[in-house]
């Protein structure tokens, strides 16, 4: 392909992306935007998703910003996601931000309450799942990315308290949902430490 090809393509990428990715500081100003109105709202939240992988130190990049919630607000949201989330549209300076507003109806909607009772307030004003709820959530999406980001989350020292899992699971859900878990759970374990060599987008080793 010639050199006007291949710009031709990046330009047709470019103008065709839904969201671009959004840094870091732009996914907590937003949060910390629509925080201020839950507050006023009277409406319990918490950074989940992406945005939180990166707070916790992954390198993945993100286009929204997922928000854990005990209720709806009152702007109109975008767009209606499955089991009851929405989906609103925020302006951080010159970017357009969407929040994903998760309020589960569905099956999970127990995992999402407890891991919303468990959140860490930062300084910053910004409300926070736990890594080991991450984990839990991540867990019970299954997604390859989701997956992922536990063996990401399970590799950092001291970062996620591995029977804390455990214990939370248990309570929310009992011991039987543990023990269907724990197979898939111990794999993740010996992913993050490299005690397989299955190969995977963070457990490579060079």
């Amino acid at each position: 392909m010639s050199e006007d090809d291949y710009q031709r393509i990046v330009a047709q990428v470019l103008h065709s992306a839904a969201q671009p990715m959004i840094a870091t500081d732009t996914g907590v100003e937003a949060a910390q935007k629509i925080g201020e109105l839950a507050a006023q709202e009277e409406v319990e939240w918490a950074v989940a998703g992406g945005l939180a992988m990166h707070l916790y130190g992954s390198p993945r990049l993100t286009k929204d910003v997922d928000i854990i919630a005990s209720e709806h607000l009152s702007l109109t949201p975008q767009r209606r996601l499955t089991f009851g989330d929405s989906s609103y549209g925020l302006q951080v300076g010159k970017y357009a931000v969407q929040i994903g507003w998760i309020v589960r109806n569905d099956g999970y909607q127990k995992y999402y309450r407890a891991a919303l009772k468990d959140a860490i307030r930062l300084p910053n004003g910004l409300r926070i799942v736990t890594p080991e709820w991450l984990v839990i959530l991540k867990f019970n999406a299954g997604r390859q990315k989701d997956l992922d980001d536990i063996v990401f989350l399970l590799r950092q020292p001291k970062l996620v308290d591995r029977p804390t899992v455990k214990q939370k699971v248990v309570e929310t859900a009992g011991e039987d949902v543990w023990l269907a878990m724990l197979s898939g759970f111990r794999r993740l374990c010996d992913l993050a430490d490299s005690k397989t060599t299955e190969p995977g987008k963070y457990y490579d080793q060079d």
